[in-house]
């Protein structure tokens, strides 16, 4: 099941046929124009009316390598040691988009290249991408704080991008800096946008896209945790992993061949196993003592059996919030929260922010998104009815939102 991550961890470069521009199976690839994009057209549909295979299959997406992608070591205020990013450069000056992946996501995966692919291909802008903030290898090689205080992390964000941008191969070919992320890439964009607008930033921001921020963060834990909880011990990983592995889309109008608590097990555990590596390394790096050594446990045991019990939700306020707190960041676990909270963290943008959050997103509780509307100006928001968790991924909707990042609205 390691092909599969809900937060944009290791994917199959699959495809819908609506899409096959994207990506195609035996590699041919084809880039989408940005002449071709209109001003955001209208709605997405989502084709199977089903948001938990609409997000499965968006997590099925991905892109091939990417001709002329380079490797740049960046020194960065307050970092443990040089960061490697990835960059694709244009031979004259154009608008900087800066790619957030999801929790979990890694910029040489196929996912996490589909935003830069496309940036490249189709709108030639540059491109600045890098892990996600989550990732065990961004916590050992930043070394600034337990993963989950968003606040502390797009700090840091905004430290890459200040360094990226005094890079020697980058200086003079940079007109505009915008910021896009999905899943909670999405969140950290419009907390990016937020600290723009309190002049928080080290550079001036001219754009930031967010598609499918998780709406109340707190909410999501709690239903992935849940994903797990509920269904995962309803089938073995044998049967989950070979049936998702070799999943392809179904043609829209055909019956959907899995049922609800199969794709909602599935989601858990991929969810689960990637949250064992950050409990775990989190606990170690940091030495929060809240799992023994190797060493210290009877035989048999193993750090990532303890780890794997975790969950979201308990790695966030047992682990991230009292770090935190002793480092007076949160006075309580409900500000930690907040901090991740788009009711609250979109109801002050600058003009440009706008964020994709699908009514039916599996990842919200009910009420969540009409929570959403009502606290936040419409102009920062894009509400299809259908689609899930990011299942217009690799639509040609989607690659519309992103070519206008740039524009006014």
């Amino acid at each position: 099941m390691r092909r599969l991550c809900a937060f944009g961890g290791m994917v199959s470069v699959g495809m819908f046929a609506l899409m096959a521009w994207t990506v195609r199976a035996a590699g041919e690839t084809e880039a989408p124009a940005a002449e071709a994009a209109p001003a955001r057209g209208g709605l997405y549909v989502d084709p199977y009316k089903n948001p938990l295979y609409a997000t499965l299959n968006a997590f099925l997406m991905g892109a091939p390598d990417i001709a002329g992608e380079q490797k740049i070591k960046l020194e960065v205020e307050g970092f443990k040691g040089k960061l490697e990013v990835r960059a694709l450069l244009q031979d004259k000056p154009a608008p900087l988009a800066v790619v957030l992946l999801g929790g979990d996501g890694k910029s040489a995966w196929p996912l996490g290249r589909l935003f830069p692919y496309w940036i490249n291909e189709g709108l030639h802008w540059n491109v600045l991408y890098f892990d996600a903030t989550f990732r065990p290898n961004m916590v050992k090689d930043l070394r600034t704080g337990v993963t989950g205080n968003f606040d502390h992390e797009c700090e840091n964000i905004a430290k890459i991008v200040a360094a990226f941008l005094k890079h020697k191969e980058v200086q003079g070919k940079v007109t505009d800096v915008g910021v896009v992320g999905y899943s909670l890439g999405a969140t950290q964009a419009m907390v990016l946008a937020r600290m723009a607008a309190d002049g928080k930033l080290p550079f001036e921001l001219k754009a930031a896209l967010g598609f499918s921020p998780p709406v109340r963060l707190q909410h999501t834990a709690r239903i992935l945790d849940n994903f797990y909880k509920m269904d995962r011990f309803k089938f073995t990983r044998v049967e989950m992993g070979l049936a998702i592995m070799n999943h392809d889309p179904v043609e829209p109008g055909q019956a959907i061949p899995f049922e609800d608590d199969f794709m909602r097990a599935g989601i858990g555990t991929v969810i689960r196993d990637e949250f064992t590596e950050i409990v775990d390394q989190n606990d170690y790096l940091f030495r929060l003592k809240h799992i023994p050594f190797q060493e210290d446990l009877p035989a048999g045991q193993n750090r990532n059996e303890i780890a794997r019990a975790w969950g979201f939700t308990r790695f966030m306020e047992e682990m991230c919030f009292p770090y935190w707190q002793k480092k007076g960041a949160f006075k309580t676990v409900d500000e930690m929260w907040a901090v991740g909270d788009m009711t609250r963290v979109m109801t002050k943008l600058p003009p440009y922010a706008r964020a994709v959050v699908c009514k039916d997103d599996p990842f919200c509780e009910p009420g969540d998104v009409d929570a959403l509307i009502a606290a936040v100006d419409a102009k920062h928001l894009v509400l299809p009815e259908t689609g899930g968790h990011l299942g217009y991924f690799g639509s040609r909707w989607c690659f519309d939102q992103l070519a206008t990042m740039f524009r006014s609205r």
